[in-house]
């Protein structure tokens, strides 16, 4: 963070070689010492004004100590703590475990797939929705040692092999259903093509021929066994592997992220003090558990603070959440901007009871300063806060700080996490200046160990002395605080010009009639590229095309201006919740919305009256 320190006769930023002293402070203007005093703003425009032209490379002491142990001892911990508590509550099973019962079952199960041969280190699969038994397989998988492979539950067959095959895994725990897909089929039918795969556990009530049933393997162990898994604890390093996260595949085949206990432990341990949880609060967990916003805010945050989990739905529905906030009197919410977008439009369609919220944080994707203030007005609360991190990162790397000014969690994705340092750098490598947009580099305790089995991608992304290239267009300020500019592989160039689709998207939502915009590239045979925008009104309105280009006059340059705009009615997705923008563009281009390389005879509609 950027300070001024006027007891020691110096003031000093944070980074690991710029350092500036001042001999005499009563040489310091008393007007900046006001302005410094007075107002976030303009303490900001004087940093910037003093570190314009010093490289953006900053790393963020921690006022605390990072934890060396593995995530299971923490579960220990948390059990002694709050032995009758409610750690989580599933609506949708109608189960409510404390975390006395959690430890127990997970240690049971942990002790009965020991008995089935699994060992430290072996991969453990799980493919499910946010079901209970998600969390008691996750602690156990920490408390035996097994890396934890965690898998997207809207998988088919193909993606399923890759991710089985990939990193070896050894035995998958699975609902007998989720959606339209039949697990334990599909488990079989992998098998045959994984040779790895020794043991299908289903929870079901039910048997399957050739596989296990969960409830069974609980029950294997005998108690002496079941009690040795708290002494394996002193046996597994913070710096093993505990899990392997899949990236969310918006721009390819997924990666396997491999991640080690003193990332998660740490990661989430920051998270839940910047986010200030406590043993009062009840979170309603919209996001899948499968992702790491979903372990690091939701499962490991419950073992630091002691909140309470609720599991509206198997995966995300705005009006099972919102009943689930009304009747658990849920006091923060998690969710991506997608899901927040989604919830206010049921709380305005149905107008439900009203509810009372400490807090709401949002992350996974960027979301615009229209959001924000939506959510404020909407659901009648202030402490909206962000987060911004990737898989590679263990998750969260800036976060809102407590008490903050609601412009700066509207318009940055937060402070520079503890521990924590990070760099913004040209095409080059070489770090530019504060306030200058480039690639956000990272290094420190969070970074990833490894893609799994992929030496070249891993080398492509972490460099030699430890830096991780996160891809993301970004600008580092001199406060600690940073903003995000957009993925470099979604940026539009269009006659040389670069157009982030976030910048596009925040003006397009700030219309009225607006509920959600995403902007793509489209093929252009004069400028390379054009803007093309994808929109979803609110329910029941209507606009035309040519509305919404005179509506974007004047509040973005020309060449931003959308050429090509659509209106749909929903977007492709991941199952946490981000828009799958290389499926939007094939939607659009298989649509005849916007030309492919081949097809340049693309009428372009316009006209006010047209709908």
């Amino acid at each position: 963070m950027f300070r001024f320190s006027i007891t020691r006769n110096s003031f000093f930023f944070p980074a690991t070689s710029y350092r500036v002293y001042y001999k005499n402070v009563a040489n310091v203007k008393h007007s900046l010492l006001v302005d410094l005093r007075s107002s976030w703003k303009l303490r900001n425009m004087s940093s910037q004004r003093l570190f314009q032209d010093k490289p953006a490379h900053m790393l963020q002491h921690g006022s605390v100590p990072l934890i060396d142990e593995p995530i299971g001892k923490l579960i220990g911990t948390a059990a002694e703590r709050w032995p009758d508590r409610e750690c989580v509550v599933s609506l949708h099973q109608n189960i409510r475990l404390t975390f006395s019962d959690v430890i127990r079952r997970a240690d049971r199960l942990a002790a009965g797939l020991m008995k089935l041969g699994m060992k430290r280190g072996d991969r453990l699969g799980l493919w499910g929705p946010n079901d209970v038994e998600w969390l008691i397989t996750y602690m156990c998988a920490s408390r035996a040692g097994f890396i934890l492979v965690a898998i997207n539950p809207n998988y088919q067959m193909d993606e399923l092999t890759h991710c089985i095959q990939k990193v070896g895994v050894k035995a998958v725990i699975s609902p007998d259903n989720f959606k339209t897909q039949d697990y334990p089929r599909m488990l079989l039918q992998a098998q045959q093509m994984c040779p790895t795969l020794e043991h299908i556990i289903i929870y079901s009530k039910d048997h399957v021929t050739g596989t296990r049933r969960f409830i069974d393997v609980e029950e294997l162990a005998t108690r002496i066994e079941t009690r040795w898994i708290a002494a394996e604890q002193d046996q597994i390093s913070c710096h093993d592997g505990s899990n392997i996260q899949f990236t969310s595949g918006t721009t390819g085949r997924p990666k396997a992220t491999l991640i080690s206990h003193r990332s998660v432990m740490n990661n989430s341990k920051q998270a839940a003090v910047k986010t200030e949880l406590t043993v009062d609060h009840k979170v309603c967990l919209n996001v899948p558990f499968f992702h790491v916003f979903g372990i690091i805010k939701g499962l490991m945050c419950m073992l630091h603070a002691g909140i309470t989990l609720v599991l509206p739905a198997r995966s995300f529905n705005p009006v099972k959440s919102l009943e689930a906030i009304v009747r658990e009197k849920c006091n923060v919410v998690y969710g991506t901007p997608t899901m927040w977008i989604n919830l206010l439009d049921v709380q305005q369609r149905l107008h439900p009871p009203p509810i009372t919220l400490a807090c709401g944080v949002t992350g996974g994707a960027p979301a615009s300063p229209e959001l924000f203030k939506k959510i404020r007005k909407c659901f009648h609360f202030d402490n909206m806060k962000t987060i911004y991190g990737l898989t590679e990162t263990t998750a969260v790397i800036f976060q809102t700080l407590p008490n903050e000014n609601n412009e700066l969690t509207e318009n940055t994705v937060g402070h520079l996490a503890d521990h924590v340092e990070a760099m913004v750098v040209d095409e080059n490598g070489n770090a530019v200046p504060f306030g200058t947009s480039g690639e956000l580099w990272i290094r420190g305790y969070c970074t990833m160990m490894k893609y799994w089995n992929d030496n070249e991608a891993t080398e492509k992304t972490l460099t030699k002395d430890g830096w991780l290239m996160t891809g993301d267009q970004f600008v580092l300020r001199s406060d600690g605080y940073g903003q995000i500019v957009g993925r470099l592989k979604d940026m539009i160039i269009r006659g040389g010009e670069n157009i982030f689709p976030k910048e596009v998207e925040d003006v397009l939502m700030t219309h009225p009639l607006v509920a959600e915009a995403q902007v793509i590239g489209a093929y252009d045979k004069v400028y390379g590229e054009q803007v093309c925008a994808c929109v979803r009104l609110q329910e029941g309105a209507s606009l035309g095309r040519e509305e919404l280009r005179e509506y974007c006059k004047g509040r973005m340059a020309p060449f931003k201006i959308p050429r090509y705009i659509e209106f749909v009615m929903e977007y492709s997705k991941t199952a946490s919740g981000k828009i799958q923008k290389y499926k939007l563009k094939q939607q659009m281009e298989s649509k005849g919305v916007i030309p492919t390389n081949s097809d340049e005879n693309i009428t372009v509609p316009l006209g006010k009256n047209e709908k």
